[in-house]
């Protein structure tokens, strides 16, 4: 025979579980996950920002190895971190008929560059 109590105590689990399954996950903020991926991995994080994929919250990071990497010191990337998790997000996402590659992330180029190598290409005129 089951006691009133150890069935007000079930209850009590089931709605408390419930309850915690339906509350929505808090994103992280882009502080926290900058200060996360820069202990985990070892980086400096240069920049944040917010970013969306298939109606997901992301943040793209943009990192840098420190002096001591070797080869690799001072290496710039970036890296796609989950809001809500603050763990990194693969680029490629493996489907049954091979794989997809993301979009390539938006960037424009440099309006004053063709001016620089100009000035930089040209002789001094001699006399």
């Amino acid at each position: 025979m089951v006691s009133w109590r150890s069935q007000q105590s079930e209850r009590a689990t089931v709605l408390a579980l419930l309850f915690v399954a339906s509350t929505p996950a808090v994103a992280l903020t882009p502080e926290e996950v900058a200060a996360r991926i820069a202990s985990e991995y070892r980086v400096e994080v240069l920049k944040v920002e917010d970013a969306s994929d298939d109606g997901r919250r992301l943040y793209v990071l943009t990192v840098m190895l420190p002096p001591d990497a070797g080869n690799a010191a001072f290496q710039v990337g970036r890296l796609f971190v989950d809001a809500e998790t603050g763990k990194l997000v693969p680029r490629l996402r493996h489907r049954p008929d091979g794989y997809e590659a993301p979009p390539a992330w938006p960037s424009a180029p440099e309006p004053s560059g063709p001016a620089l190598r100009r000035e930089s290409l040209e002789r001094p005129h001699s006399r």
